[in-house]
């Protein structure tokens, strides 16, 4: 029975590709890092995204002068990531974000423009 067991392991051990990998790690965020932060904004591991990438969807404010933004489908507020970019401000119509010393801005778009 047990060189019946071995001779199996042997076979499946053979029948597998070497250096089979379950996962492919190139280019990949890792399976196992969390996609939501504890605020309930949405993580980005450092993606290399620029100020052209970005699409400003939507502005929403609560009516106390406290603004959240849509950028590329992620609700984002003041302090949280966008890619390498922190968001400084939300005014009406501009998300402010700054990168080391420098400051960028995008404006949300009319219908029109």
């Amino acid at each position: 029975m047990m060189k019946l067991l071995l001779t199996i392991i042997v076979i499946v051990l053979c029948i597998l590709p070497s250096g089979a990998q379950a996962y492919d790690e190139q280019d990949k965020r890792d399976p196992f890092w969390p996609l939501i932060s504890a605020s309930g904004t949405i993580i980005n591991y450092g993606e290399d995204i620029s100020p052209s990438d970005m699409v400003l969807e939507g502005i929403m404010s609560d009516g106390a002068d406290k603004y959240i933004a849509i950028i590329n489908g992620n609700i984002v507020k003041p302090g949280d990531a966008v890619g390498t970019f922190t968001i400084e401000r939300i005014e009406p119509k501009t998300v402010f974000f700054i990168k080391g010393s420098e400051t960028f801005e995008i404006n949300l778009k009319n219908g029109g423009e």
